[in-house]
């Protein structure tokens, strides 16, 4: 039964299965050019048919590790969630933010931006950089704060990405918003090492300051858009609708590093809804994916608020500004349109008593792992809830109520995903498939990021544009992919697997699995 396509959003959906979706336009569309480059699932862009399949969002594993925690005594009072880790092709980059003071909403100058490296993303070591003398000693990691740069460091953290337009001597870039610049707005430092900073632009972003409900406070987040080519900017948005609560996640965009709008005139990408009386959003740790065209990934913080007279556990006074934070997760394919899958907890709290059980805040990074199957983000895991450190009348209700950091964790911990392994096409085991849109490839053999675990199975087929299957290349022609899970697994027909002949001109792929998972495809030589 054919009923009309689903649109974008809804194709995505992971509670919808697909039943009996066709297009028939699609064989007359242009091709879309995939040529060799990865391509990974997260809407219907490659189902322009498709029968009982699903796209499923995979939360990561938590491995939990204490990456990043308090040794030294300028960490004492807890690493912070403004962090962020790259990887240069050479070696991981750690930049974290850490407090000497537990009392954190009262440490304007406690603060300071270590920096870490690491051989495998896994093992960090903490070098004793010397740029500034802490507690009478030159032996630390600090690059910034404590008088480092000349600067010092509040609640606020940086986020670093690597500029491909610039000089050698400013190779990696710093985002930040330190209040000692003597400037308004979020500025850029930069480095050649990642470990020696300048200041070389002032307020690139600001906001009407008439308007005194806006700042900048958040994890704020920019690279360049290679797809684009321009500068891009997450940034924090204060959001006062009624009903609901203020943070929210906007977007700008500059041909050069500055000159984005001021915040009021950005658009929103993610914030609190109708509805969401006790929610709003902080960080989005928005990322271009390196490893595939056209996608980007986003993972906002849900911040539920404990509100006066909301809760039973507060009957008389509530704390200021305090709650949970879990990780949602949203995708797109140009970082402007996201879906956001039911809004479901992509990093979920831990248990009760665990590193992470009252806040789980993503910090901003993707890294690859060693083996080139897996890769890696971070988090910063807490036990201590938003506004826990405020004063000492929210921890008294806190605790009272028996919402108190009882063992005070603040550390960073990792958690790992298989390669493109955010979003798959899953079929139960009734089996299901779909057919793309036709599509213009360059490359010699198709490979499958693809899991059938033990019984699964999974069979592909070339057809033309009007879906007719290619002879020697037809589902029953296709080898029986099992026993599988393997991130660049290559499809062969009866023993086959060259494509070449069909390169650049219109094809399409029919997939048929059964009880598997496929996360990206891709043709190469």
């Amino acid at each position: 039964m054919k009923i009309p396509i689903l649109t974008a959003r809804a194709a995505a959906c992971t509670a919808c299965m697909m039943a009996g979706v066709s297009l028939a336009a699609a064989a007359a569309a242009d091709p879309i050019d995939v040529g060799s480059r990865r391509q990974v699932f997260m809407d219907g862009r490659f189902m322009a048919e498709a029968q009982d399949v699903a796209l499923e969002v995979h939360a990561p594993r938590k491995t939990g590790d204490r990456t990043i925690q308090p040794e030294h005594s300028w960490e004492r009072g807890g690493i912070g969630p403004y962090s962020n880790v790259l990887h240069d092709g050479a070696a991981y980059h750690m930049w974290y933010h850490a407090m000497d003071d537990p009392q954190w909403d009262e440490g304007h100058t406690n603060g300071a931006i270590c920096y870490a490296t690491s051989k495998d993303g896994i093992t960090w070591q903490k070098p004793r950089i010397g740029l500034i003398e802490y507690g009478g000693s030159r032996q630390n990691n600090i690059v910034i704060g404590h008088g480092a740069m000349g600067l010092t460091v509040g609640q606020d953290g940086g986020m670093v990405f690597l500029d491909p337009n610039a000089p050698p001597a400013e190779r990696f870039r710093m985002l930040c918003r330190f209040g000692d610049i003597g400037a308004e707005g979020l500025h850029i430092l930069s480095s050649p090492d990642g470990i020696h900073w300048r200041i070389t632009r002032k307020s690139i972003c600001t906001y009407r300051t008439d308007d005194k409900r806006h700042h900048l406070d958040s994890q704020n987040i920019m690279f360049w858009d290679d797809r684009i080519s321009k500068y891009v900017l997450y940034c924090r948005r204060n959001l006062y609708a009624e009903g609901v609560q203020g943070r929210g996640v906007a977007r700008g965009e500059s041909a050069i590093l500055g000159d984005f709008p001021v915040v009021q005139e950005m658009p929103v990408m993610i914030g609190p809804e109708p509805g969401d009386r006790w929610v709003d959003y902080y960080s989005s740790s928005a990322i271009k994916y390196p490893w595939a065209q056209d996608a980007y990934y986003m993972f906002p913080q849900a911040y539920f608020h404990y509100l006066g007279g909301a809760l039973p556990e507060f009957p008389r006074q509530t704390p200021i500004n305090a709650g949970p934070l879990h990780t949602q997760f949203a995708a797109s394919r140009d970082g402007v349109s996201w879906e956001r899958y039911d809004r479901r907890p992509f990093l979920r709290l831990g248990m009760k008593g665990e590193l992470d059980w009252a806040s789980v805040r993503m910090i901003h990074g993707l890294v690859p792992g060693v083996g080139g199957t897996e890769m890696y983000m971070y988090y910063r895991a807490s036990d201590w809830l938003h506004g826990w450190d405020r004063n000492p009348s929210n921890k008294r209700i806190l605790k009272d109520a028996g919402l108190g950091a009882d063992q005070n964790i603040a550390v960073i911990s990792r958690v790992v995903l298989r390669r493109d392994g955010f979003i798959s096409v899953r079929a139960s085991w009734r089996g299901g498939g779909f057919l793309t849109q036709p599509i213009r490839f360059a490359g010699r053999e198709l490979a499958l990021n693809a899991d059938t675990s033990a019984e699964g199975t999974i069979r592909v087929a070339l057809a033309d544009p009007e879906g007719k299957e290619i002879p020697g290349f037809s589902l029953p022609d296709c080898d029986l992919i099992h026993t599988c899970n393997e991130v660049s697994r290559v499809v062969r027909w009866k023993g086959n697997e060259d494509v070449s002949a069909w390169a650049g001109r219109p094809v399409r792929l029919r997939f048929a699995l059964k009880n598997a998972d496929i996360y990206a495809f891709q043709f190469r030589d």
